[in-house]
């Protein structure tokens, strides 16, 4: 850990000398965490990158520099490593726009409402469509607005995620192909995260058994036969907030690991993964503070460096889509 700690120790100096924010998904790993000037979930970043004014380093993963780019093109927008999500790899154009034609051949109605982890590509689809992104927390707020247009909602790319919210709403959620899938009122494409799919039943009824009235807390994007037998179901700022107001009652978490360990660590001892395997993103955890530190230095030296740079046209639909999951979450 002593190199590790130096490299923090550079990089607070650095920022401070070329006057750049550094943010930080809470997945990252500890020691870029901890590097930080701002720190959240996917809408909170979302909503804080709108109002920079100097230049901004993204440590997280390739959607969400694309996202600050498009909410703040102002800016330059860098990033220590171009990590691609998994789920958002699954939202491929081509498979969107065939879904959509697929729609349209049945004369459905509909507006498509796109998960914040998703390319600028798809969601300037969206934004050109009428629709919204939307992240975990503003998820209810954002199908519920699309169904008062009068209109069914197709949800993308993550299944569980509108499966879940219809099952909240009291409404039918579908995988688009499914038996009957024209008759939900949230039809979703079959994209998932490979991290909170790890999460099962059996998971559960393991620390059920174990530990009488321990509580189980889960992120929105696990399985909906996960969903439906935890205790809270919550985006991460959500569960954090969560467990601040429980420090002494035990869990089981089920999301990503970093976040887990950090809130076991400084909040509440009695936590636990809710997983056979440690459930690391692996995208998230590209990104180093080696990474970070190269990045400022070659900032202080002024070198050449990569911006993320997302197409005028594509950024002007898709700010349409982020800007309404921003008004419409915020209310």
């Amino acid at each position: 850990m002593g190199s590790k700690n130096r490299l923090v120790e550079e990089v607070k100096k650095l920022k401070e000398k070329i006057g750049v924010t550094i943010v930080a998904h809470y997945y990252q790993k500890d020691e870029v965490f901890y590097s930080a000037d701002l720190v959240g979930d996917s809408f909170k970043l979302a909503k804080d990158a709108k109002n920079l004014t100097n230049p901004l380093i993204f440590c997280g993963v390739k959607f969400m520099g694309e996202s600050a780019k498009i909410l703040n093109p102002d800016i330059p927008v860098y990033m220590p490593r171009y990590a691609n999500c998994s789920m958002a790899e699954m939202g491929k154009e081509g498979a969107v726009l065939a879904d959509f034609g697929e729609l349209e051949k049945r004369g459905i109605d509909f507006l498509p409402i796109l998960y914040i982890n998703s390319s600028a590509r798809l969601k300037g689809l969206v934004g050109e469509r009428g629709g919204a992104t939307c992240t975990s927390s503003s998820a209810k707020k954002i199908v519920q607005w699309a169904l008062e247009q009068g209109k069914k909602v197709y949800f993308l790319p993550d299944k569980n995620l509108g499966r879940n919210i219809a099952n909240q709403m009291g409404l039918k959620g579908a995988v688009i192909g499914e038996s009957g899938w024209e008759e939900a009122d949230i039809i979703c494409f079959d994209g998932h995260c490979s991290v909170h799919q790890l999460f099962l039943p059996e998971h559960i009824q393991f620390y059920r058994e174990r530990y009488p009235g321990i509580e189980i807390v889960v992120h929105p994007e696990c399985r909906p036969d996960v969903v439906s037998e935890a205790d809270f179901v919550g985006s991460t700022s959500q569960i954090l907030e969560y467990v601040r107001k429980n420090p002494s009652t035990p869990m089981a978490i089920g999301t990503e690991a970093n976040f887990v360990r950090r809130m076991k660590q400084e909040i509440n001892p009695q936590i636990y993964l809710l997983s056979s395997t440690i459930p690391l993103c692996p995208s998230m955890n590209e990104t180093s503070i080696e990474d970070l530190y190269h990045l400022l230095r070659e900032l202080e030296k002024g070198g050449k460096i990569p911006e993320v740079e997302v197409d005028r046209e594509v950024a002007l639909n898709a700010r349409k889509a982020l800007e309404k999951m921003i008004e419409i979450g915020s209310q």
